[in-house]
């Protein structure tokens, strides 16, 4: 990755790790969600949102250059996603836009009007309107080639009962979720799932399969594929009423942590072909985790929010028999507001030489897009194979 010099470097507390700060002014900027790509074709631009008084929209940064361009000028006046983020203003609906990394597009929604614009904000583009009673309610995702935009719809009138903003959810009470796919080059759509639950993410998992969550009763992961009309369940609660929360698409497999169960917390893989998995504890002092997203499934990496630190820790070496060797990448690094905007949420770059993150700015109380150093990283060991042999059954 070919990086500016003008941007200012830092240090990660507690490690003294260096920092590239790529963003910084009086408002908060946050990458794609971190399931899905925000770096193009070559890891030349970057897409992120930036929120500020004036509602939120997508940005696009040249990192050789620094120089940063509005690509959106959405007009939607409630954006926020409901209930699992603040309030943004007016714009582009937050968390559910796309990169389209094989067409160099990125694709949002303008209220129920699913648009496309090229990275230099030119080119924008009408794909297909919801119709109103409907509501684009999840993150979204491209299909591995391209071709197909895969998104999350519900109905509008119940939506609004459920998830009332002041009130708490009842994701029981869900009903009329599609997961749904747009042809970008035939207009065609397909509903590929019907459920009465909510759809909080998907994304691509290989050529024409998608991992998506969480039924409403037992929080777990979902398979199904491009054809639709079928689903199949991966990992869900278990005897100890762990559930997973988060979970990444890799090359080795599905990556993933449980959370809440009785003997507290644990991280796992799982081959959605062989349908096997293999589990590991997570340490004590864990708490809200969010699996670090890296798409070759080599470095395990995890964000860590406990009462005590907001951290990121990296698994050295996993021992099945023994105590897992840690390394610690930040100690305390604050973020400031809530929701998905105070989440590191990080993810290794395509040159896998750093690890793309938000994290707070004293300077200016507010969160920022950093590139934390992890060029002195090696391969996680002792994480089987879940599709090889000696790995434990799921």
């Amino acid at each position: 990755m070919n990086i500016s010099p003008q941007f200012p470097v830092n240090f990660a507390p507690g490690t003294g790790r260096r920092a590239i700060q790529l963003t910084k002014g009086d408002f908060t900027c946050y990458p794609l969600y971190y399931f899905i790509p925000s770096f193009d074709e070559g890891a030349s631009h970057l897409v992120y949102h930036r929120a500020d008084a004036e509602g939120v929209q997508l940005h696009s940064l040249d990192l050789a250059t620094g120089e940063s361009r509005q690509i959106t000028h959405g007009r939607a006046e409630q954006t926020r996603w409901i209930p699992w983020c603040t309030e943004s203003g007016p714009g582009v609906l937050d968390h559910r836009s796309v990169l389209n990394v094989v067409r160099g597009q990125v694709i949002y929604f303008d209220g129920n009007d699913a648009r496309c614009v090229n990275l230099n904000g030119s080119g924008d583009q009408l794909l297909f309107s919801l119709p109103a009673d409907r509501l684009a309610i999840g993150q979204n995702c491209v299909q591995v080639n391209g071709e197909w935009f895969v998104y999350i719809h519900h109905d509008r009138e119940n939506h609004d009962a459920v998830y009332p903003p002041d009130r708490a959810k009842n994701r029981a009470a869900s009903k009329g979720t599609a997961l749904a796919a747009f042809h970008l080059d035939t207009g065609e759509h397909r509903n590929l799932v019907f459920i009465n639950s909510p759809i909080h993410h998907v994304q691509p998992y290989g050529e024409d399969q998608l991992v998506f969550c969480h039924p409403a009763t037992e929080n777990g992961m979902l398979l199904t594929d491009m054809k639709g009309g079928w689903y199949s369940h991966l990992r869900t609660q278990d005897d100890s009423g762990g559930c997973v929360c988060h979970y990444i698409a890799t090359e080795a497999g599905i990556a993933y942590e449980v959370l809440k169960g009785r003997d507290g917390a644990c991280s796992g893989i799982y081959d959605p072909r062989s349908h096997r998995s293999y589990e590991f504890s997570l340490p004590k002092h864990f708490g809200y985790t969010h699996t670090g997203r890296d798409p070759e499934g080599r470095l395990w990496i995890y964000e860590n929010s406990s009462p005590e630190t907001h951290d990121l820790q990296f698994l050295v070496r996993h021992i099945p028999e023994g105590e897992d060797e840690w390394l610690a990448l930040t100690g305390h690094w604050p973020t400031y507001g809530g929701g998905q905007k105070a989440h590191f949420h990080p993810q290794i770059t395509p040159d896998r030489n750093w690890l793309l993150m938000t994290g707070g700015d004293a300077a200016t109380g507010t969160n920022h897009m950093f590139l934390l150093d992890i060029s002195d990283l090696r391969d996680t060991e002792g994480i089987p194979n879940p599709a090889g042999a000696g790995a434990e059954a799921g």
